[in-house]
């Protein structure tokens, strides 16, 4: 009978040698002017775990491969024990890959969920989750079907909801522009959200520009038509609308000698649609 033993000691040998081999952490600052988010895996698609700000200091342990950003699959794990990309450190003088020890292999699986949904309402799919200042990647038309990975209670709030999903578009619709409300029980949480912008710096070793220009279409010059008489809905926005007169009747048509729905007084706020052609 041949004894474990010898097996055994080997293997706390080989144990002891990786642990010694593995490499020192050390600190990196985010390129200046920008911000962004630490994930619970090296993809964009992951959720947000932490969320760092502007000229944050962060201290590396290991590296991975993840989502390409900027021409580069690099990303680091930090001493939060989430993942940044590279592309949002300042430049290091040496290479993250020799100077680091490898996360592992199960740092490379990617992992989120996801849920289908449809757009109500022509909707902005944005950067981020706000709408006044965070830059539009997307324009969905209503009626889209989109698939959304993960929801969050702490965005900018649109008529009386704060809820927003993000997509597989990496970019965030505002809930209430859906068909119908997420369900959180299938969804992750996103995480911390902050205010992001797209990264235009130039550094070496990466893309000259990050955005993608077929992202966003320009705007072709099109003749204004008037509105049809049918009562089909066409284009749609939403809109938030406070009544400034004693009363504000509201009519079943757009016409003032149609049946009178309701009166809505003075300071009170409706969720109004916006018809196009």
């Amino acid at each position: 009978m041949v004894s474990s033993l010898p097996a055994l000691g080997i293997f706390m040998i080989l144990a002891d040698v990786t642990h010694a081999a593995f490499k020192p952490p050390f600190n990196n600052t985010l390129e200046r002017g920008v911000a962004t988010e630490c994930k619970t895996c090296p993809y964009s698609l992951c959720t947000n775990k932490e969320y760092y700000d502007y000229d944050t200091v962060v201290s590396l342990i290991c590296w991975t491969t993840g989502t390409v950003i900027g021409g580069d699959s690099t990303w680091l794990r930090t001493s939060d024990d989430c993942y940044i990309t590279q592309y949002d450190l300042t430049d290091y003088a040496g290479e993250y890959e020799d100077d680091l020890s490898f996360c592992g292999h199960d740092s490379t699986i990617e992992h989120y969920t996801t849920a289908p949904a449809t757009t109500k309402y022509n909707t902005e799919c944005n950067l981020c989750d706000d709408n006044a200042d965070c830059a539009i990647i997307k324009y969905l038309k209503y009626g889209t079907d989109i698939t959304v990975t993960c929801w969050t209670d702490q965005g900018d709030l649109v008529i009386n909801d704060s809820t927003w999903l993000k997509t597989t578009d990496n970019c965030y619709v505002a809930q209430i522009g859906l068909e119908e409300p997420a369900n959180k029980a299938k969804l992750d949480y996103c995480g911390p959200v902050g205010f992001l912008q797209l990264n235009y710096t130039e550094p070496e070793k990466r893309s000259s520009s990050p955005l993608n220009k077929n992202e966003i279409p320009p705007h072709p010059l099109t003749k204004h038509l008037p509105p049809s008489s049918s009562n089909t809905l066409n284009k749609r926005y939403l809109l938030n609308i406070t009544v400034g007169e004693d009363y504000a009747p509201c009519y079943s048509a757009p016409s003032s000698s149609s049946h009178l729905v309701k009166k809505y007084e003075w300071g009170s706020w409706c969720l109004g649609t916006v018809l196009c052609e």
